[in-house]
């Protein structure tokens, strides 16, 4: 019995929504992955597919449309998505998850009402955050929204923005007061893509297929009411988007690891090497051992952040970051180890894990680096980062 196994058992409904996405990920997706890893693109056929099954408003409300799952089932769902396809996956996370959380949270009625149903109808969401000058550093963006009316004028540019040239609309963290405020001059809009949007598509080494760009913002405006929370508010949302999405992103780097995983067990059971196969061999053994319990350790911070997330537990921003670490520092050894067991065919593009192998690595990049994962972990401890709620 498997942690998958523990979790269903509390809650049969994981068990239909895995079985449902489950079957639609290998029997729709898992067939077109190398396509959309050479070509660098997710075919339209699928992605509408995608947006009528809910995978790009998961955590939409019914009322609104949308699924209403919850963050552990957002997570099981996930999971499946990125066994298939770390682009499909992805792209679920950052639409159903990034996107459609901080609307739902913080947003106005005015803004639930417009964007979630758009979301549940099968448009996509992007969230439009890192810029060339600052990565890491957020509360240094120079993106800038200044008031003129009834209206912000945005211009700046962002980069590695995920699902750009699919999505019909972005979240655009920009700066509505000065440099010195660092986060405290910090806003968060919801733009429309529009002529006012320039999109320039990078050629990423992994996640590929994933739309990943850099925008150019050339003073797009965008009404009041179209900002989420107060003017200044927006850093704040955008960390408690990134708590939640942490832990849906990692969950991304669990589905690539339980596919190498998957794949290194068969070919160590088909594979023979002095006449029995190689899972028979001590070295093999110890590997195929080593990479069912990391994998099984990073299911269960996975799954118990989501849990004390959807419980609204504090202490679910710490589980967050050490969901993701884990996610990040044992998915990248699991992968690794998985493609030793293959041998020189795993160095070959004929075998899936040469794309696995690659697409790992930016999950110790992409929302937020080891490194700053470990540094909210820490801060935790020392109580300076906590929930921001909505007044």
């Amino acid at each position: 019995m498997s942690l998958i196994d523990v979790y269903e058992n509390l809650d049969p409904e994981l068990q239909v929504i895995r079985s449902t996405v489950r079957e639609f990920a290998r029997s729709k997706v898992a067939p077109l992955a190398r396509k959309i890893d050479e070509e660098n693109k997710i075919p339209d056929e699928l992605l509408q597919e995608i947006g009528e099954l809910g995978f790009t408003a998961l955590r939409v409300p019914e009322e609104y449309g949308g699924p209403g799952f919850t963050l552990l089932q957002s997570v099981v769902a996930v999971e499946e998505l990125s066994w298939a396809s770390s682009a499909v996956g992805i792209l679920a996370t950052v639409s159903g998850d990034m996107v459609a959380y901080p609307i739902m949270e913080y947003g106005n009625e005015e803004l639930k009402e417009e964007y979630l149903p758009r979301l549940a109808k099968g448009e996509i969401g992007a969230f439009a955050l890192t810029e060339p000058c600052c990565g890491s550093d957020a509360a240094s963006l120079t993106t800038k929204a200044v008031r003129e009316g009834d209206e912000y004028i945005i211009t700046g540019r962002k980069t590695f923005i995920t699902n750009s040239p699919y999505a019909s609309f972005f979240l655009v963290a920009a700066r509505t007061g000065k440099p010195e405020d660092r986060h405290r001059g910090i806003s968060l809009f919801v733009v429309d893509k529009s002529d006012c949007i320039e999109l320039s598509k990078l050629d990423m080494m992994g996640y590929r297929g994933s739309g990943t760009s850099e925008i150019l913002f050339n003073e797009c405006r965008v009404p009041a009411y179209k900002r989420l929370g107060e003017e200044g508010e927006g850093f704040k949302i955008t960390m408690m988007a990134l708590n939640e999405g942490r832990i849906v992103t990692a969950t991304t780097g669990l589905g690539i690891a339980q596919a190498a995983f998957d794949d290194a067990l068969s070919y160590a059971k088909s594979r023979t090497s002095m006449g029995v196969p190689i899972i028979e061999h001590q070295m093999v053994a110890s590997l195929i051992a080593e990479m069912s319990t990391l994998l099984e350790a990073i299911r269960g911070l996975i799954y118990g952040a989501a849990w004390l997330a959807d419980h609204g537990h504090p202490d679910y921003i710490r589980a967050a970051s050490m969901a993701k670490f884990a996610a990040a520092k044992w998915g990248t050894d699991i992968v690794r180890m998985a493609l030793q067991v293959h041998g020189g065919f795993g160095f070959s593009k004929e075998a899936r894990i040469e794309r696995l192998y690659r697409d790992i690595k930016m999950i110790e990049i992409g929302d937020g680096t080891n490194e700053i994962q470990k540094l909210v972990i820490t801060r935790t401890f020392l109580g300076r980062i906590k929930p921001f709620k909505k007044h």
